[in-house]
C-alpha cells in the first residue's frame, strides 16, 4: 500500500508542472518526498528502520498537501 501511494504522489509531481506557488515551499516538499521514498526504500530491502504502518502514516502525511493542491487546481479549470 506504501509503495501505490508513493508511485499516486510521484504521479501527481509530475502531472503537476507547478504543484505549489512558492519555489522554497516546492523544493522542501521535495526534499521530503525524497527522504519518504528513501526510507521505503532502506526499510523494504536493507533493514527494518521502522514498522511499515507508521512508514504508511508518514507517507500519507507527506503526499496529502500535493493531493490537496492536485484538487484545487482541478475545481479551478472546471
Amino acid at each position: 500500500m506504501t509503495f501505490l501511494v508513493l508511485m499516486a504522489g510521484l504521479f501527481l509531481l509530475i502531472y503537476m508542472k507547478e504543484p505549489f506557488s512558492k519555489k522554497m515551499y516546492g523544493y522542501v516538499y521535495l526534499a521530503f518526498y525524497l527522504m519518504v521514498l528513501a526510507l521505503y526504500i532502506i526499510n523494504t530491502t536493507f533493514v527494518n528502520l521502522i514498522s511499515s504502518k507508521l512508514l504508511l502514516i508518514i507517507t500519507v502525511i507527506v503526499i496529502s498537501p500535493l493531493f490537496i493542491s492536485f484538487l484545487k487546481s482541478s475545481n479551478e479549470s472546471r
